[in-house]
């Protein structure tokens, strides 16, 4: 019996440290929860700010990720520390006064050739009439997708862009530059009064350009891409534009084109989905959207 009480602990002894250590592990379960509860209640008298921000995605990132938004897309952090930069000229640049000329940098670049068209108006006459001969050709080739081909994409993209263009024209009227060298033979033809903003001319060029990269005619995207260049350069040495008058109208093209792309693609599903045919609906009836958009083949306006 000594033995057994020397040897190992007696059966109550152990059921007391059994129930004992239980009820410790209650009372600490139980304290745990009250103190994880009054961190929640905390948290909830503060308006649950930090419950929000702890489901804010940014709140997920790890070093990894941050590293590798700068090595997968340098372009978009490019474009953030640029912003950052134009931030701090924006609010230190002094404004141009309002008895100044507007300062136009593709101006000042321009310049040696801006006093050697002013300097030879004959040469100024021969660009002229050469950039005319291109907006000839753009017009030529957009309304040949259309009566030629049957693709009416490019014909309503250039319809939305001159409408837009004739309305923020009118909206905001720009003053033509001191500098302006106009011609009899350039375009609008008769040196006639024009909207500044944006270029028409280069809009035309993106869209026909793009129709033709869409139709997979390379050589000849290529050369209008080209000539496209050669008319900025022209443009802005005889202050035919502004700048932002030949940037906007790039993006101009891009945008009409996209939105003629899905309007056209609208309208044929719905032209589809009524079970009518291209006649019913007039001739700006897309009857195949995959040529339209992405092929090379078309088809007529007429077939079913």
């Amino acid at each position: 019996m000594n033995g057994d009480a020397c040897n190992g602990s007696s059966p109550t002894l152990s059921n007391r440290r059994s129930i004992n250590g239980k009820h410790n592990g209650k009372e600490k379960t139980e304290q745990n929860g009250k103190i994880t509860e009054m961190k929640k209640k905390s948290s909830s008298d503060l308006g649950g700010y930090n419950g929000w921000l702890g489901n804010a995605y940014f709140m997920k990132w790890k070093a990894e990720d941050v590293f590798g938004v700068v090595k997968y897309h340098p372009i978009p952090c490019v474009f953030a520390a640029s912003l950052l930069f134009f931030m701090g000229v924006e609010y230190t640049l002094r404004m141009v006064p309002s008895t100044s000329p507007p300062f136009d940098l593709g101006f000042i670049v321009t310049i040696p050739l801006n006093r050697l068209l002013a300097a030879k108006p004959a040469l100024n006459t021969l660009f002229a009439g050469l950039n005319t001969v291109f907006v000839a050709m753009q017009t030529a080739y957009i309304l040949g997708t259309f009566l030629i081909e049957g693709r009416p994409r490019a014909t309503i993209s250039a319809l939305f862009m001159f409408t837009f263009r004739g309305l923020l024209g009118y909206a905001t009227q720009l003053p033509l530059p001191e500098d302006f060298l106009g011609s009899g033979v350039d375009f609008p033809v008769g040196n006639v009064s024009f909207f500044l903003f944006y270029s028409g001319h280069v809009a035309a060029s993106v869209i026909a350009s793009l129709d033709m990269k869409r139709m997979q005619r390379w050589e000849l995207a290529r050369a209008f891409d080209t000539l496209n260049v050669l008319q900025v350069v022209r443009l802005l040495s005889t202050r035919g534009h502004y700048t932002i008058d030949l940037a906007v109208g790039i993006g101009a093209g891009i945008l009409f084109d996209s939105m003629a792309g899905k309007y056209v693609e609208t309208r044929t599903k719905d032209i589809a989905a009524n079970g009518t045919n291209g006649t019913t609906y007039g001739a700006f009836h897309a009857t195949s959207p995959k040529h339209e958009n992405g092929g090379v083949k078309y088809q007529s306006v007429s077939s079913n």
